[in-house]
């Protein structure tokens, strides 16, 4: 721990990205990426890191993110890949859509509410940190909020639009994307589609990756009407579908993964009987997912697992400004979700196998959000946010009831209380350097698949998986450390930051239990440890010598451990992305440079492998040619020059990454 504390140390004394004086409901990490902007909440600070986050026109919504400090991917297979923000898994993390609460239809983790959205759908995705992040939820890790790009309404041009289509060597892969606009002084509609086809990547050392192929198409529309001066209401419709998915680091592969995703949104944004803004919205999806392995060889036994989510719900959100230097925000958000996913197994010889791995369950959940921010004085602001959430879990059905009675469920509902709080402090120190610190309290009830989950195989450490009904809520603590440093050439930012989980919810080996998989290794039951530690540190650094040029850089670092000093799974090594961007009037060079150090601290219990490091290393170019009110770009690029072989550590099955990949693409605005 003394390392990792030094390494906290001289990162928030070397620091590292960018920082813009505003009040701190505005402090973000903004990136600019051309048609999407994304924002990562960095306490007290606006960050700019510029268009290198799509310097690859046909980068999925998932390698933008794994651009962001803060986040790391869980990778199974090409698609669905899981994100975390330090270190705390998907059950840790809200992760919503403009707001809206979206839970995936897979047992295994295997769709994200992130695959089913692509960048042409978004305006901007905040990423908050720990107790920033109460306002919109529960959670011990922070929150991902992908916002929709909206419809937009004026007088000027009524029509406009982009269409673009590439090719990815790698994998053999098309993509193609299209967005439309038409617009009014008072209405406006923006539709937008995506395809994307890959094949079966080839990894550095020349062999393709069996099951690593998808294809997918995402369509949406979107309404916008303009009710006065200060008013307007939206209506947002999202499908996706995707088909053929494969996972080469699991035994299964995706028949079909499908969303359906709808609201309608008011929102007040001038003056209203003193509130500054307000919004309200209501929201329905449906998510379908079914896993099989009818196209894997020599199945002993073939099964599939197909799982259905429905989820309704609403929000209202407004804020006032107090007088001079104060002001006040509240939210009030609640929802219901269905879930049901079954397993049927094909024995030969003998009648199939039925079971249901989530019982039919409901989970209803409902939250009251204050945030009061005061500016003492010019140099120091104060800003308090608290919470209540009321969850609620029951199963639906008596089947359900019967099987998990074999574990002594005794059919009851389970009801959590969660209170949060978060305090922060905002001081400029000196003219260039400005400083953040909070501390906060936050939680999050189980998930489903942790109380009701019944045999849910982990390919990730070979056990078969069951559910406690009896499990308490995790409960977390967090104190971060933010350094911002601005000068003219210069944008630096560095933080650190710790965590402490009690009663962490994790699996443990049961030996009284059999298997049902065939090949498991075992059986672990969830249960509450003691506590776990996560801490660590993430920075950038914003370069500009002369004009046209700019150098970006990024670095993370997470170190977590149980309450017996044991590492957690799944913990990303230090690393570092290194990008310089020179530009010629129309013409634009960048080369990027990514490096990862080995990852020796793993979990034994969960049986965990160890990684090398690796670098790797990029260049991307465009031309963009403007003829009227028409603008051609043409972009194109190799990553991973050197063709390494080489595996991420959050990847699962000691699966390699792709190889060198060569890429064109074409895009046309108007």
């Amino acid at each position: 721990m003394k390392s990792l504390y030094a390494f906290i140390g001289c990162l928030l004394l070397t620091g590292i990205a960018a920082a813009q004086e505003k009040d701190l409901t505005d402090s973000v990490r903004t990136v600019l990426l051309q048609e999407v902007t994304v924002a990562a909440q960095q306490r007290g600070q606006q960050q700019h890191l510029y268009r290198y986050f799509t310097a690859n026109k046909a980068a999925t919504t998932e390698d933008i993110m794994a651009r962001i400090p803060e986040l790391s991917l869980v990778r199974r297979g090409s698609y669905g890949m899981e994100p975390i923000i330090r270190s705390f898994n998907s059950n840790q993390v809200a992760l919503l859509l403009d707001g809206m609460r979206i839970h995936g239809a897979c047992t295994d983790k295997m769709d994200p509410t992130s695959i089913y959205i692509e960048p042409v759908n978004l305006n901007s995705m905040e990423v908050r940190t720990n107790g920033s992040s109460l306002l919109v939820g529960s959670s011990v890790g922070g929150s991902i909020n992908m916002k929709l790009a909206e419809a937009s309404c004026h007088d000027e041009g009524r029509f406009s639009g982009s269409a673009s289509t590439g090719y990815h060597s790698a994998s053999r892969a098309f993509f193609s994307s299209a967005n439309f606009n038409y617009a009014t002084s008072r209405f406006g509609l923006r539709a937008t589609g995506t395809y994307r086809n890959s094949g079966a990547y080839r990894d550095g050392s020349g062999q393709r990756v069996p099951f690593s192929q998808y294809e997918k198409v995402n369509y949406t529309l979107h309404g916008k009407l303009k009710l006065n001066d200060g008013a307007y209401l939206r209506v947002d419709l999202l499908a996706d579908d995707g088909w053929n998915i494969g996972y080469p680091a699991l035994p299964m592969d995706v028949g079909y993964a499908n969303a359906r995703i709808g609201s309608v949104t008011f929102v007040q944004e001038s003056g209203w009987r003193g509130w500054e803004r307000a919004e309200a919205k209501l929201y329905a999806n449906r998510v379908k997912h079914y896993m099989d392995d009818t196209k894997r060889p020599a199945v002993p036994m073939h099964m599939d697992m197909p799982g259905v989510s429905r989820t309704s719900g609403m929000y209202a959100e407004a804020v006032r400004s107090l007088g001079v230097g104060q002001k006040l925000q509240l939210r009030a958000d609640a929802s219901a979700t269905m879930l049901k996913a079954s397993m049927t197994m094909y024995q030969p010889g003998q009648p199939d196998m039925y079971m249901l791995t989530w019982p039919d369950n409901r989970q209803v959940q409902g939250g009251v959000a204050a945030q009061y921010q005061l500016r003492i004085d010019s140099a120091t602001q104060v800003q308090v946010s608290g919470r209540v959430d009321v969850t609620d879990y029951a199963l639906t059905s008596q089947g359900g009831k019967d099987q998990l009675a074999v574990f002594g469920y005794s059919g009851e509902q389970m009801g959590f209380v969660i209170p949060a709080l978060s305090v922060q402090v905002s001081r400029k120190l000196f003219p260039s350097l400005k400083a953040s610190f909070s501390l906060g309290m936050n939680g999050r009830a189980p998930s489903a698949g942790e109380l009701f989950g019944f045999y849910l195989f982990n390919q990730f450490d070979g056990h078969d998986y069951i559910g406690n009904t009896k499990l308490r809520k995790e409960i977390g603590q967090q104190a971060e450390l933010t350094l911002s440093w601005q000068q003219q050439k210069w944008k630096v930012q560095a933080s650190g930051y710790i965590s402490k989980v009690r009663h962490y919810i994790f699996g443990k080996i049961n030996p009284g239990l059999s298997v049902m998989t065939p090949g498991a290794r075992g059986v672990k039951t969830y249960e509450n440890t003691a506590q776990a530690l996560l801490a660590g540190g993430e920075g950038s650094v914003v370069y500009q010598p002369f004009s046209g040029t700019q150098l970006v850089s990024t670095l993370k670092y997470a170190h977590a451990q149980d309450n017996t000093g044991n590492p957690l799974p799944l913990i990303a090594p230090l690393r570092n992305i290194s990008t310089l961007r020179q530009h010629f009037n129309a013409l634009w060079l960048q080369a990027e440079m990514e490096l990862a150090a080995a990852q020796r601290r793993v979990s034994v219990a969960a049986n965990e492998r160890s990684t090398g490091a690796f670098s790797l290393v990029h260049l991307r170019a465009g031309y963009q040619l403007q003829q009227g009110r028409v603008l051609w770009q043409l972009n194109a690029g190799v990553e991973n020059i050197l063709d390494a072989y080489y595996r991420e550590h959050l990847d699962w099955g000691n699966i390699a990454r792709p190889g060198r990949n060569v890429y064109m693409q074409v895009s046309v605005g108007f």
